[in-house]
C-alpha cells in the first residue's frame, strides 16, 4: 500500500500569528477553503526540506531556520484508485517555522492570505484534520 506524506507548516510571524492561505476556486479539493501552507513530500527530500519547499512555492516566504515538528498523525484512507486498488496510508506532519519576512507572494494555488492567531485559525479553517490539530494545540496550551 502506498504511503503519502503530507507536510503542513505553521508559519509564525513576530506577533505569533500564523499564515493561512485560501485555496483558489479552481482547486479540485476544498476550493475557497483556508489552509496551512504545505503539500506532498517529494522523493529524495527530507521532511524539513519538503516543508521549506512547500512554504516557498505557495507563499514566496523563505524559511531560514530549520522548521520543527509540532504534531504528526498517521491514518489509512480507503478508496479506489484508477487501477481499482483500495487503500492508501497518509502521514500528516505539522511543522512550525518562525519568519521575519512576512511578504507573501501567492502561487496559482491560492488567491488570498491572512495572518491570524490560532483561535482565529480555528474559525477560518473548515478541514477537520487541520482543525483537530489546532484544537489540540490550543486546548493543551502548547507553545509554538
Amino acid at each position: 500500500m502506498k504511503t503519502d506524506i503530507v507536510l503542513k507548516t505553521f508559519v509564525l510571524n513576530k506577533e505569533s500569528k500564523t499564515l493561512l492561505l485560501r485555496r483558489s476556486d479552481s482547486d479540485s479539493r476544498r476550493p475557497l477553503q483556508w489552509d496551512l501552507p504545505g503539500g506532498m513530500m517529494d522523493d529524495g527530500e527530507s521532511l524539513e526540506q519538503g516543508a521549506v519547499r512547500e512554504v516557498l512555492e505557495e507563499s514566496g516566504i523563505i524559511i531560514k531556520d530549520q522548521p520543527s515538528v509540532v504534531f504528526s498523525k498517521a491514518e489509512v484512507a480507503s478508496w479506489k484508485d484508477q487501477n481499482g486498488h483500495h487503500g492508501r496510508n497518509v502521514v500528516r506532519i505539522y511543522f512550525v517555522a518562525y519568519v521575519d519576512n512576512t511578504e507573501v507572494s501567492l502561487s496559482y494555488e491560492h488567491d488570498e492570505f491572512v495572518w491570524v492567531s490560532l483561535e482565529e485559525a480555528l474559525e477560518k479553517i473548515e478541514y477537520d484534520r487541520h482543525k483537530e490539530v489546532i484544537e489540540y494545540i490550543v486546548t493543551n496550551k502548547l507553545e509554538l
